[in-house]
């Protein structure tokens, strides 16, 4: 049986089918155990389509601008930032850029930037 994957509604990051969960499938939301008990304890996606939108020069921003300057260096945060920014991507409203390239949400490692989805 082939099914479709999912993202997983903490971290951003896709979900495989597995056969353990042939009878939960449409059920299944997150990936790991961890997930589903942090479930993105940050939401930043409302912040960062808000920062997005609030440019004079559409242009990107660096995933720390969300951050309050005290957390710019909190790793933790980040990758809460990070996960937002995943699941954005993954619902067509906003990009992930390494070097001016757009990358795919779940293949990136080092710095990104993030801007609005272009036409």
């Amino acid at each position: 049986m082939n099914k479709e994957s999912k993202i997983c509604q903490s971290c951003g990051r896709t979900i495989e089918y597995r056969k353990k969960w042939e009878k939960d499938w449409d059920q299944v939301k997150y990936c790991s155990q961890s997930c589903k008990s942090k479930k993105n304890s940050f939401d930043f996606k409302a912040d960062i389509l808000k920062r997005l939108n609030d440019q004079k020069v559409k242009s990107s921003i660096c995933p720390s601008d969300i951050l309050p300057p005290e957390q710019k260096q909190n790793k933790e945060m980040m990758e809460y930032v990070r996960r937002s920014a995943r699941l954005l991507a993954h619902d067509g409203q906003i990009e992930i850029t390494q070097g001016n390239k757009v990358v795919d949400p779940e293949d990136f490692r080092g710095p990104i930037r993030l801007r609005l989805k272009r036409s």
